[in-house]
């Protein structure tokens, strides 16, 4: 049975769908109840490789999600990056005289200063870099300060408008009416990092199958973010080619790979009632080969950011892209001349990097159930 307090989250992988339903269970705890996962042809360059696989995928998915767990009340959906996009405004306000700033002062300085009015894109979400007071003080939160004046770095989160539409008709073919949208990549990293951790700056490369996308943490938004189609898929793509292998079986070969071992021996396993065996240098080469490739454009990516950013900044990374190779993550540090590690989400039974944007979706809706709450009791009070 549904509770008022769960949450209904669809996260949108770029290899498979997953739904999951969770209970709060403290304001830093969950517990998911039920969750479903399918895989589908996913995307490529901001496309849907199959757009006609989304309906039925959702559809199976909410049904498997209603029968064990009741009825869907309001679905909260990931959007990847390759369909989204981010503005970054520098915003001032000057009060007419010294005051103590509201939520709604800050409302409105959110909306006066939107760049997705009229556009392609819809606002999913807007977090602020930094607010500085009058007196040149910075904070991430500035409701309750006395200042004459307000100047702030805002990151705008947007989803293409004819993404948001597609989704929108299939979940209503599906019976869903209440939808609301949240940025997948950016949701898992603020799950992932403290206030602290982001005020120092955070470089997050989420790695995923398909797709892999770069972001740079300050404060509570996010000064960059970039994406490009390339990930941990490329790996048993590149064995099954240059080895004539079929894909599954590349697949189970990569299952396989160590990174870490001298290059003498075979990797040697049965698939499909077939027996196998290539040298491990052969196929390790191969391996590094599409690793280097995802670090280059990780680099490109690293450059094309707006300002230089020291080769000391906290290096993360997530998605399930590399993580279930062993060396993977030493060899991409050692490329990129980064010390990156995996940040894990603090979950049981899902602290594993390819869980991050579920996690960090989940946490972002219990949020906004909060928030609604929250501004019914006020409203209620007449506050």
């Amino acid at each position: 049975m549904s509770k008022l307090s769960d949450v209904t989250v669809i996260d949108i992988g770029s290899k498979s769908i997953c739904a999951y339903r969770a209970e709060k269970l403290s304001d830093e705890n969950f517990a998911v109840k039920n969750s479903f996962e399918m895989d589908y042809s996913g995307y490529m360059d901001g496309e849907w490789l199959r757009p006609d696989e989304l309906f039925p995928t959702f559809s199976k998915l909410l049904e498997r999600i209603e029968t064990a767990g009741g009825k869907t009340k309001e679905l909260f959906v990931g959007i990847p990056s390759q369909f989204a996009t981010l503005r970054t405004v520098p915003a001032r306000v000057v009060f007419p005289k010294p005051k103590r700033v509201t939520a709604a002062d800050v409302e409105e300085l959110y909306s006066y200063n939107n760049p997705f009015e009229a556009e392609e894109y819809i606002c999913l979400s807007v977090l602020p870099v930094f607010f500085q007071t009058d007196n040149g003080e910075k904070t991430n939160d500035p409701v309750g300060r006395v200042t004459g004046s307000l100047k702030c770095r805002l990151s705008y989160v947007g989803a293409e408008t004819d993404t948001i539409s597609f989704i929108r008709q299939a979940l209503s073919r599906c019976g869903i009416r209440e939808v609301r949208f949240v940025q997948s990549e950016i949701a898992s990293a603020m799950a992932l990092f403290g206030e602290e951790e982001r005020d120092a700056g955070i470089l997050f490369c989420d790695i995923g199958y398909l797709a892999t996308t770069v972001l740079f943490l300050s404060g509570e938004g996010v000064l960059e973010m970039k994406n490009f189609s390339l990930g941990g898929g490329m790996i048993p793509a590149g064995l099954s080619e240059a080895l004539d292998l079929p894909f599954a079986a590349a697949e189970a070969l990569t299952a396989k790979v160590n990174l870490g071992y001298k290059d003498e021996g075979d990797y040697s396993f049965r698939f499909d009632g077939a027996e196998y065996s290539f040298p491990v240098r052969e196929v390790n080469e191969m391996v590094k080969e599409c690793i280097q490739c995802v670090a280059t454009f990780i680099t490109k990516a690293i450059h094309s950011f707006r300002f230089e950013l020291s080769p000391y900044v906290p290096t993360f990374l997530s998605g399930g892209g590399f993580y279930e190779i062993r060396g993977a993550r030493e060899y991409l540090s050692r490329y990129l001349s980064r010390n990156a590690d995996y940040a894990l989400p603090l979950v049981p039974n899902y602290n594993k990097p390819y869980y991050a944007t579920a996690v960090g979706l989940i946490k972002e809706a219990l949020k906004k159930q909060k928030e609604d709450r929250f501004g019914f009791i006020k409203r209620l009070l007449g506050k």
